[in-house]
């Protein structure tokens, strides 16, 4: 890492468990102050504590990302207590069914609106906040199927659809120093769709607090460039 994040506003959506909870974790560490997001807020709030008993600094906030008032109040809120954010890590997603079939009208409304439609609100909600930081880094966690598709046409449309809009934030953003990245990370070991943790062996299963080591290191990059995109597989499956 080359630039300290420490005493950054870190938000992060999604950081109740897996990937999003272990970037919470990692940026508390390294000493940003992390405001967290989800639906849930017992697991939320688990996330929080944990950060606390390491001597790290957490706010937490509940809120649906799909939900645009519910994002513009949370947005609201972090713009009135912390004014600039440094770094937004936009998390939050849901899986899909997977075969075409399978998909009805609700189910792919539901899928969108996380995956894809919440990263514009968060991002949008929050753009002038983005902006007072100066050099500010949006970090958009996809996945392999937004490079490769796949069955599951609300899970590959949206995942295909955030490239795009990382695309028209990192276009909108470099006037402001604000630098976009999207990441697509492989098979990880965070129980997603009812996988058991722990079972495969981290050749074929990432861990989660690995791939936020990741994550941080894109946060701290110098802010002379971007990392347009990053692709993370395990050891076993390196070319998707």
């Amino acid at each position: 890492m080359h630039t300290s994040i420490k005493g950054k506003t870190a938000v992060i959506s999604g950081a109740s468990h897996g990937l999003g909870q272990a970037v919470a974790l990692k940026l508390a560490a390294l000493g940003a102050h992390t405001v967290l997001l989800a639906r849930r807020l017992d697991p939320l709030t688990d996330t929080a504590e944990a950060i606390r008993a390491g001597g790290g600094k957490a706010t937490t906030y509940t809120c649906d990302v799909s939900d645009s008032a519910q994002v513009r109040a949370t947005a609201a809120g972090i713009q009135d207590k912390f004014g600039a954010v440094d770094i937004l890590i936009n998390n939050a997603g849901i899986p899909a069914p997977r075969s075409f079939v399978e998909t009805d009208f609700a189910a792919w409304d539901e899928v969108i609106g996380v995956n894809l439609s919440g990263v514009f609100y968060l991002t949008r909600a929050l753009w002038d906040c983005l902006v007072s930081a100066e050099s500010a880094s949006v970090i958009n966690i996809s996945g392999t199927a937004g490079l490769r598709g796949g069955g599951s046409p609300a899970y590959g449309g949206s995942k295909f659809g955030l490239t795009g809009l990382n695309y028209a934030i990192a276009e909108a953003g470099k006037a402001h120093g604000i630098r976009a990245t999207i990441l697509y990370p492989g098979g990880m070991d965070t129980g997603w769709r009812g996988a058991p943790i722990g079972e495969l062996p981290r050749s074929q299963s990432m861990d989660p607090a690995v791939v936020a080591d990741m994550v941080a290191h894109l946060a701290a990059s110098p802010p002379e460039f971007v990392v347009n995109e990053a692709v993370l597989n395990p050891l076993d499956h390196p070319f998707m």
